[in-house]
């Protein structure tokens, strides 16, 4: 609305940063009219109008939670249009508004900006629900990937109709007032419990497509098989957690080991599995290892028993009462908050982290309503987590871990934080407990630069916003960069798996973990206290990953996208058996060799011809690479920030590939 976005015209040409534009109608007011006298609304409508253009549109009629106009708000039209001849006022639709107008645009204000803000509190209530969302897309997207390999490597059907039945309803529960987390609390829940069950019926169809990827590999050998499935459009380097059967029997007792394809060990790590039986009274292990499975495409595994044993690296991850370090990195904590104060270059001696610390987990004082109507940012901080107590975990050599639990008031929060060998990032895995009314919780990561520049991560790109505070949506990742006190460029990017309301206040970006306000309270005009109970939103517990990712030079040189999208999409392990197949123990079916390109769908058409490839431009800088699909190759050319989508088709063999639109046309 006007008074949340001063916008040069109401109809304008909102651009994107590819160069693309779309012709774009702001209405005048309220799209409602609840009384039947509208002649005022009316007027305002054409009081609005651009002088450029010869129409305009108003809206009317009951509109949202009450249908369409009545009778005599028709009649009510009628009378303001025979009351003002000078006004051709006629019923109409959209497109017949864009076609009277399209050969006057050309001297139409252009926006490339952002059309917020509005309700920000929406980006992140009902924490249950985002992360629903967000589980329920990525495992769909993995679905349909994984059913492109099976249909082409082991003939399986393509699960069509069972995917579009969970697209429907997922996009249904995004609905602005469900994915919004404004409804009431029935309704709210009910979207959950859809959006897991979308997860759960997607996971199965990866399972399905992995299983029959399996059956068709040569897996013939001693002890058990693990394929390991990658969704990406490129070859992914990634640790592993996987818990083998072993038949209960102690993994260091038996000599297991894991081999991979050629039959070579594999370092491997023993880590702290998900059941609670003790390996002393037979248990079940949990493995980590690391291994580089090529895109779009799986690699073969094997663990059994006398195998021969890695030679374990000599610079691994380590982990002392309030420490972590790697051969990169290192990381040092505050004893008794839990924040983390200090976190070094090995090889630089740079330091990232800013005065503020990083994990800071701030309380704030939120009393706006469920929508948070009126408000641009939340600044009111009345306290933090403390009173840390901090355990080691694991000690290398590939992992090392700290467990830090800490309290605000009654509320409890545990992290596992975890730091891996060869990787410049730190995993924090989250499981809190909040009881208390009307407070945010933010997460909060200082870093050390006076000059920082805050970039989040929107829908096939990313996006640049001021550090003042504003409340933001982001999606899988942010980043704040800028140079140190020596004119040296460092930065560090947040990932996340299931939240999506941010802001970067300076220096310092901050999560929201959670807003706990009443479910579907709207004021003004509703006054507060007036019930007799009311269900809280975010109270309880809740389970989230976020991973810091300190870096030096530019964000995009970082791989900071890269390891978002593997957060949200990770390797997919498929338990199999031993047996002769035609298949290789490891193999590609696809892949993309341009760094700057990433793959965004890879799917059966809708119509059944082909298989749709689309794919994205990362980083905002033009890119040109190639497609290999099977045994060909293709050449893909894509402007910064572009959006492609191509068609591959069989004929005899041989594969073309052709642009076309997201619709496929």
């Amino acid at each position: 609305s006007p008074h949340e976005k001063e916008l040069p015209a109401n109809v304008f040409w909102w651009q994107r940063p590819d160069g693309s534009r779309l012709l774009t109608f702001r209405i005048a007011g309220a799209y409602t009219t609840r009384s039947v006298d509208q002649e005022a609304h009316i007027l305002h409508a054409v009081a609005a109008k651009p002088d450029e253009l010869d129409a305009t549109m108003c809206f009317f009629g009951v509109g949202n939670h009450g249908g369409g106009p009545t009778r005599a708000q028709i009649e009510n039209v009628r009378a303001v249009a025979a009351a003002h001849p000078e006004l051709d006022i006629r019923f109409s639709h959209p497109e017949a508004f864009f076609a009277a107008i399209a050969g006057q645009t050309g001297a139409l204000p252009s926006v490339a900006d952002e059309l917020q803000f509005h309700a920000v509190g929406c980006y992140s209530v009902n924490s249950a629900l985002k992360r629903a969302h967000r589980q329920a897309e990525n495992r769909l997207q993995v679905a349909e990937r994984l059913a492109v390999l099976a249909q082409q490597w082991a003939a399986t059907p393509y699960p069509h109709h069972r995917l579009d039945e969970l697209w429907h309803t997922l996009c249904f529960n995004q609905f602005h007032d469900t994915l919004g987390g404004s409804s009431i609390k029935e309704a709210e829940d009910d979207a959950i419990a859809a959006l897991n069950g979308v997860e759960s019926a997607a996971a199965a169809l990866i399972d399905d497509a992995g299983r029959q990827i399996a059956a068709r590999i040569d897996t013939r050998g001693d002890g058990g098989v693990v394929v390991l499935c990658n969704p990406h459009g490129h070859d992914t380097d990634s640790y592993v957690e996987y818990e083998p059967w072993t038949d209960w029997e102690p993994w260091d007792e038996g000599g297991w080991g894991l081999l991979d394809e050629a039959g070579a060990p594999v370092a491997w790590q023993l880590i702290e599995s998900h059941q609670a039986l003790t390996p002393e009274q037979g248990g079940i292990h949990r493995l980590l290892c690391r291994v580089r499975v090529p895109a779009l495409g799986y690699r073969t595994l094997r663990y059994a028993r006398h195998a021969p044993q890695p030679a374990l690296p000599e610079s691994g991850a380590r982990a002392t009462a309030a420490t972590l370090e790697n051969d990169l990195i290192a990381a040092h904590f505050d004893p008794a908050t839990g924040n983390l104060i200090s976190c070094i270059d090995k090889k630089t001696g740079v330091e990232y982290t800013g005065a503020g610390g990083w994990n800071v987990g701030q309380v704030l004082e939120d009393t706006s309503d469920t929508w948070s109507h009126g408000v641009q940012r939340f600044e009111h901080v009345i306290g933090a987590f403390g009173n840390a107590r901090i355990t080691v975990g694991d000690r290398g050599p590939l992992q090392a871990s700290l467990l830090i639990e800490r309290s605000y008031g009654a509320n409890h929060w545990q992290q596992e934080v975890i730091l891996r060998r060869g990787e410049r990032a730190l995993t924090i895995r989250n499981w809190l407990l909040w009881q208390e009314a009307w407070r945010m919780v933010k997460l909060a990561f200082d870093v050390d630069t006076p000059a920082p520049q805050a970039t989040h991560d929107i829908p096939f790109g990313w996006i640049v916003r001021p550090c003042d505070g504003s409340e933001f949506p982001t999606h899988m990742w942010m980043d704040v960069s800028g140079p140190d006190a020596d004119g040296a460029q460092l930065g560090a990017a947040l990932l996340n798996d299931g939240k999506y309301g941010c802001d970067v206040t300076g220096s310092t970006m901050r999560l929201t973990i959670l807003r706990c306000v009443p479910y579907a309270y709207h004021k003004p005009p509703h006054t507060f206290g007036l019930r007799r109970r009311y269900d809280w939103v975010d109270q309880g517990a809740q389970e989230f990953t976020v991973v810091v990712c300190p870096h030096g030079g530019d964000w995009r040189d970082a791989g900071v996208v890269e390891q978002a999208r593997l957060l949200n999409q990770p390797l997919v392990a498929i338990t199999h058996h031993a047996h002769a197949g035609d298949r290789p123990r490891q193999e590609s079916l696809a892949s993309l060799d341009a760094a700057d390109i990433e793959l965004t769908a890879l799917k059966r058409a809708d119509d059944g011809h082909g298989v749709i490839v689309r794919v994205a431009d990362m980083h905002g800088r033009s890119s040109a690479g190639m497609l290999r699909w099977q045994n060909q190759t293709f050449p893909i050319e894509i402007a910064p920030f572009q959006v492609a989508t191509f068609r591959l088709t069989e004929d005899d063999g041989c594969w073309q590939m052709a642009a076309c639109d997201m619709l496929e046309r």
